[in-house]
């Protein structure tokens, strides 16, 4: 297909399709790279599939595979797979081995949950020297060769980081105009993270700023700097931390915050919200790392940017109503995106974002993008600092929880850390991936039996609320997701366990219509429920899929929560699941019951010995 502009025209054809983003038209075109890329449905996915695909004829469909029967383990230190973080991501590497004994070279794969793109990245790597040691140590009966891959994603953020995963780019432009970002941001922004050496000898670059916020002693009403009370000179915790003044055994969850009131310029009204204070710098003069404690010079800096005016654009946008989006609002008075950063933090990535609108071609600007958002878990207040650890942690996964000791990281640092990191994605030649930005439960820009294999990592009931999340993320985007048909949990939402299971039916019914039958469907998953377990698997089979094994698919790492609590579900499970084939199913339903039904099931079984004895319920249902 040929590059082109995505129009209004374009749009209208989508427009009705569940899940249309929230965004102007003029915002979605900017964003969109048509016809790889649209942040909204994508209207080319069909003359896509016509160009790539391969029309389904089940009298000349001689296509076999058996289940892939293997537990799988893959980690997560691959540079590509490092470059960009996204919640819950799949290792490209775990996710080649179902492709490549699923699929053929040149046949289209789909993935309606693709979060970052990881399933796109193995398809496309499916003809690499990976690719090859997974055949010849698995001796997979299959072909080295590219798989073509259609990936959708509810979230506006998710499908642009998709797309930049996937698509091709020229790498030496990028980074030397990433670089060149850079090297102005620190001659004109450079300025705010400077510091002094202790005593006053040499300048120092600020790495990073460790916040502490402050509380009110319940018994004498005296402000705590929380920090100053809990941990000690060497950085050990304070066993019982008490009020410097009465003496009062301390409880931050008892205790009430300080709080501050400042007139905002661009709101132009007075915001009240959680008072925090700078306690320990770490800085760097001439590659030596050092700490100390803020001193005069370093409050007045801090003074002197909190007095300034920020010219560049950035976003404020108020936080909808959610059961994350309440947590920041209840604790610290955050109720607008911009209160998520510090002032000098807020600044420069305002900074780096104007500098990034100016340039002028579309995909160069688009990577850039990309490479700015790729920062975005360790630029905000949700970033933690432990003690314990002498260092900052990133944000508490899947919340949007703001610490009471908060690491304010040192922008200019991170773009240039990651520009290293993106610099190791190595763009494709041509463009065997598409992009679109939809609901699941609505595929109808997808004709029907035109997929070759699907793989799919779907939300996991209340354990992430995916657009809540990304709502930081996505205003500096311009376009949110609409999360009317997001398949949650969520309270708020008024989504309950038999809304999920309904909507995740939706979803496989759509998958159920799209795969060509006598084809494979992979469903990776992860919940510690089994309520959340059964609803999935109930969903899978009564949209028409038989589910024919479960295995175990092992990420290496794995999140904070199962690290420190031995009960939680260390591996996620894979489910392999089936779409029989049309006359089958027919003769089926057709004469349930009877001998003859079941002397063909045991022709299907004899046939193929790993045909799945689960599929005996279209025999009796």
């Amino acid at each position: 297909m040929e590059k082109r502009k995505l129009t209004k025209e374009d749009i209208e054809k989508v427009r009705n399709i569940e899940g249309f983003p929230i965004g102007t038209d003029e915002d979605i075109i900017a964003l969109s790279d048509a016809p790889y890329y649209t942040a909204c449905p994508n209207p080319f996915i069909e003359e896509f599939i016509k160009e790539n695909g391969t029309p389904y004829d089940e009298e000349t469909d001689d296509y076999h595979r058996e289940p892939f029967a293997a537990d799988v383990s893959e980690g997560k230190h691959d540079p590509l797979y490092m470059a960009h973080s996204y919640h819950t991501k799949v290792p490209y590497r775990a996710i080649m081995n179902y492709i490549l004994n699923y699929t053929n070279p040149g046949d289209i794969v789909l993935d309606g949950f693709s979060g970052s793109g990881m399933t796109g990245v193995a398809a496309q790597m499916c003809g690499s020297e990976s690719a090859q040691y997974i055949i010849e140590t698995k001796q997979a009966k299959t072909k080295l060769g590219t798989r073509k891959a259609i990936l959708n994603d509810l979230s506006p953020v998710a499908s642009f980081i998709s797309y930049n995963f996937n698509s091709p780019f020229d790498v030496l432009d990028f980074s030397n105009k990433a670089s060149l970002i850079v090297s102005n941001l620190r001659k004109e922004c450079g300025w705010v993270y400077e510091t002094d050496k202790e005593n006053g000898l040499f300048g120092g670059t600020i790495d990073y700023t460790v916040w502490s916020d402050l509380f009110i002693c319940p018994n004498c009403g005296e402000e705590i700097c929380y920090w100053d009370i809990s941990v000690n000179p060497d950085n050990s915790l304070v066993n019982k931390p008490k009020c410097p003044k009465c003496g009062i055994e301390i409880n931050k969850n008892e205790c009430e915050r300080v709080t501050q009131l400042s007139y905002d310029t661009v709101l132009a009204e007075t915001l009240k919200s959680a008072k925090q204070v700078p306690v320990k710098i770490f800085y760097s003069v001439n590659g030596k790392r050092f700490s100390k404690k803020p001193d005069t010079s370093d409050l007045r800096l801090l003074a002197q940017i909190d007095e300034m005016d920020i010219s560049s654009w950035y976003p404020t946008n108020k936080l909808p109503e959610g059961f994350n989006t309440e947590q920041p609002k209840r604790s610290h008075g955050f109720y607008h995106v911009h209160q998520f950063y510090t002032k000098r933090n807020l600044y420069v990535l305002s900074k780096c974002y104007e500098m990034i609108m100016k340039e002028q071609n579309p995909r160069l600007r688009k990577i850039l993008m990309f490479w700015f958002s790729s920062i975005y878990s360790r630029s905000h207040k949700c970033n933690r600092y432990m003690p314990n650890h002498n260092r900052h942690v990133g944000p508490l996964s899947g919340t949007l929880y703001i610490p009471y000791f908060q690491a304010e990281i040192n922008i200019i640092n991170l773009l240039e850390e990651k520009l290293k990191a993106i610099d190791s994605i190595v763009g494709t030649k041509d463009n065997k991936t598409i992009v679109s930005n939809q609901s699941t439960t609505d595929l109808r820009n997808i004709p029907i039996n035109s997929i070759d294999y699907i793989f799919t990592d779907p939300p996991f009931g209340d354990n992430l609320n995916y657009s809540e999340l990304n709502f930081l993320w996505e205003s500096w985007l311009n376009i949110q997701t609409n999360n009317k048909q997001e398949a949650v949990i969520n309270d708020v939402q008024g989504k309950s366990l038999l809304s999920y299971q309904q909507l995740m039916f939706e979803c496989f019914s759509q998958y159920y219509r799209v795969l060509k039958p006598n084809r494979w469907m992979t469903v990776e998953f992860h919940n510690s429920k089994n309520s959340v377990w059964n609803a999935i698997q109930e969903a899978i089979q009564k949209s028409g899929f038989v589910i024919a094994d479960v295995r175990t698919l092992d990420k290496q790492k794995g999140t904070t929560k199962q690290l420190s609590n031995s009960l939680s579900v260390q591996q996620d499970l894979v489910i392999s699941a089936y779409k029989p084939k049309n006359s089958f199913k027919k003769k089926m339903l057709d004469s349930a019951g009877s001998e003859e039904t079941a002397w063909e099931y045991v022709r299907q079984y004899l046939n193929n010995p790993e045909f799945p004895v689960a599929l005996s319920s279209y025999i009796y249902h």
